[in-house]
């Protein structure tokens, strides 16, 4: 187990970090990756991946900047579960990316969120998430 720690150790940029110091990068990014997928998961509208699901309306320049921050933190969000997705790295890979991609305003990213919640253990991972703060489960198309 030590190995393997000083081996990410080195790949993450943590070379000559002690044990315990690489140990607290990896909770610390696992409790974090875990608390921004919850936030998003538990925020997100029933009908989200619904496909009669409408945008919100507004004043363009306030959706013009909310489109900005949001694309990317999104884009931020698919590179950190991009990461989380490599094997010895703690976190939700998949579902920090689907949050990514829910963010997002990428031609076709709509049809790539639904595929990714049609699959069961998504499905169950959302739904579960969800149940847990006492929100309804998901209606996907």
């Amino acid at each position: 187990m030590i190995d393997l720690l000083d081996v990410l150790a080195r790949r993450v940029g943590l070379a000559g970090a002690g044990v315990g110091t690489v140990l607290a990068v990896f909770v610390v990014t696992c409790a974090a990756s875990l608390a921004v997928v919850t936030f998003f998961v538990v925020r997100i509208p029933a009908d989200y991946f619904s496909t009669r699901r409408q945008p919100p309306a507004g004043p363009v320049g306030v959706r013009v900047a909310i489109a900005i921050l949001k694309n990317v933190a999104g884009v931020a969000l698919v590179l950190v579960g991009m990461v989380l997705s490599f094997p010895g790295i703690p976190g939700q890979g998949i579902l920090t990316i689907l949050v990514g991609l829910m963010l997002t305003d990428l031609p076709g990213v709509r049809r790539l969120e639904r595929a990714l919640a049609r699959r069961r253990s998504v499905r169950r991972a959302l739904d579960t998430i969800r149940a847990r703060f006492g929100r309804e489960p998901l209606k996907v198309d």
